[in-house]
């Protein structure tokens, strides 16, 4: 029993959450796409890379970074990482299929860090209510719970 407590502490320590390869590819290649889409958008706009817009790009980029940096330091808790959380999100839509898994998890992180980085901008430490981390948890156990129910299981 000790040495299972211990193994259990070292998997938190170590990173937490055991998933596929595959889940973290699909959170990675996810994340990668979102932080730099918004400028890929900007230059498309504007017909390529020009001194003004390539600048603006490296802007947006750094500051959706900025946000996703202060958004998983708010929604991580002890018992569950933003990492850790967006692979349950992203474990919670895998079909077997590869390229169809990855779809359905863009689908699905969207709106999930979209959330999760509204509740940095409201977190409050003092209120339960309005704790990024708690509310961030209850967000990955309610996707968890559904995928449950969507597969015939109580």
């Amino acid at each position: 029993m000790h040495g299972e407590s211990r193994r259990d502490n070292s998997k938190r320590a170590s990173g937490g959450l055991e998933a596929p390869a595959c889940i973290h590819v699909y959170v990675w290649v996810f994340m990668v796409a979102f932080s730099v889409s918004p400028a890929l958008c900007l230059l498309l706009v504007h017909d390529g890379i020009e001194r003004g817009n390539g600048l603006e790009s490296l802007v947006i980029i750094g500051l959706i970074q900025a946000a996703l940096w202060r958004t998983q330091r708010r929604c991580s808790s002890e018992d569950l990482s933003y990492w850790d959380g967006l692979l349950v999100a992203a474990a919670s839509v895998t079909t077997g299929v590869n390229p169809i898994s990855l779809c359905r998890a863009f689908c699905l992180l969207f709106p999930v860090v979209i959330v999760s980085v509204l509740y940095a901008v409201d977190h409050d430490e003092g209120c339960v209510g309005r704790h990024a981390g708690l509310r961030f948890g209850k967000l990955i156990i309610r996707l968890h719970k559904q995928r449950l129910w969507s597969n015939g299981h109580s």
